[in-house]
């Protein structure tokens, strides 16, 4: 079995840390910021957005602002995480898409939600692409998985599209769920727009 892991241990220290932004074709990748609560609010309280996601069901705005809170915190401890997404051409906030780590067994995976007004144009694998490749390449990863819930039949075709394989049928996170993975060996970089701005 695959198992997505880091290439090395090593983190930054919160106080020094500055995210690196990835830009792509359509979409900007970066931190999030307070201000950031209304527009996800509107996306997490959207219950076809929430139907595979937790426990599908949507969120009030305090479990938004702790949602938001703990990813910014993960961000930090760990120099990765899931950034916040901006439309390029409007400043949109769309969601979020990046790289998780929350069960060992699993390692790194792959973690995005898009508001429902952007589905059906390609999005997700915009920003799925663009962080495989930020794993792959500025992280060292050897591989990233990718888990959804059973009858995600959208995120699963997302996934596979990504190039991942399908592994098995699991339970994490209290939920069944299919595993997928995709290893640096096997991953390939499709040519499209992307760019890695740091600060640091």
């Amino acid at each position: 079995m695959v198992t997505a892991t880091l290439h090395t241990d090593a983190g930054p220290s919160p106080e020094l840390f500055t995210a690196d932004r990835v830009e792509t074709s359509r979409l900007r990748f970066r931190m999030f910021r307070l201000e950031d609560l209304d527009a996800m609010c509107e996306i997490t309280r959207d219950a076809e957005v929430m139907r595979y996601i937790g426990h599908g069901r949507t969120l009030t705005r305090e479990e938004t602002r702790d949602n938001l809170s703990r990813i910014v915190s993960a961000f930090q401890r760990r120099g990765f995480g899931r950034w916040a997404l901006e439309l390029k051409e409007t400043g949109a906030l769309l969601g979020y898409c990046g790289l998780s780590l929350g069960n060992v067994e699993v390692g790194v995976e792959l973690a995005y939600m898009l508001s429902r007004g952007v589905w059906g144009r390609g999005l997700a694998l915009e920003a799925g692409r663009a962080s495989l490749r930020y794993g792959f390449e500025r992280l060292g990863l050897r591989a990233v998985a990718g888990l959804t819930l059973r009858g995600n039949l959208r995120s699963r075709r997302v996934l596979e599209r990504l190039g991942m394989s399908f592994v098995r049928d699991a339970h994490f996170y209290g939920f069944d769920c299919v595993q997928y993975a995709v290893s640096r060996d096997d991953w390939r970089d499709d040519g499209s727009l992307y760019r890695v701005i740091s600060d640091g």
